[in-house]
């Protein structure tokens, strides 16, 4: 198990679009997030905004541990296949931490707070009114593999935490 998150940090700075996989009574469920990466911290912290009304959240179980992926987009060739694979615990970010949320999510994403802020249209209108109410949630990563093909074929790195 290396100690080394470098190659992780830099494919996580890189990517924005976290899938969330849970489970409720309706079956398998994944939702595609965009995140934002604190690598400050070690190992990481992701952050998302959401809708506490919305499946995959509603469908967190007791313990808030959930699989999630981000990948990199295809390129036509194997040797661009990049991802993480994990298991985390989602939380609530808390009110003493919100403020630095917002500030690394809205400087990764600063069309989302244009478009709560100044919505153009009734469709966004809609949309910055619902980010208006969602919340921003931690993932805490319990264990990673980090697939490279760059590296080497099915080229891998896995973390406990």
């Amino acid at each position: 198990m290396s100690k080394d998150f470098s190659n992780l940090h830099h494919f996580l700075k890189d990517e924005s679009v976290l899938t969330i996989s849970t489970n409720d009574e309706k079956g398998a469920w994944s939702a595609p997030v965009l995140y934002a990466a604190d690598t400050a911290i070690s190992p990481f912290a992701l952050y998302f905004l959401s809708s506490p009304n919305s499946r995959h959240i509603k469908s967190l179980p007791d313990d808030g541990v959930v699989s999630a992926s981000i990948y990199s987009d295809y390129s036509g060739n194997w040797q661009s296949i990049c991802g993480a694979q994990m298991s985390g615990a989602i939380s609530v970010v808390s009110d003493q931490q919100k403020p630095f949320v917002e500030n690394l999510y809205f400087a990764r994403f600063p069309e989302i707070r244009d478009l709560i802020d100044n919505p153009q249209g009734d469709q966004e209108q809609r949309i910055g009114a619902a980010f208006g109410k969602s919340f921003f949630y931690r993932v805490q990563p319990l264990f990673v593999r980090f697939t490279n093909n760059g590296d080497s074929f099915a080229g891998r790195t896995e973390w406990h935490f």
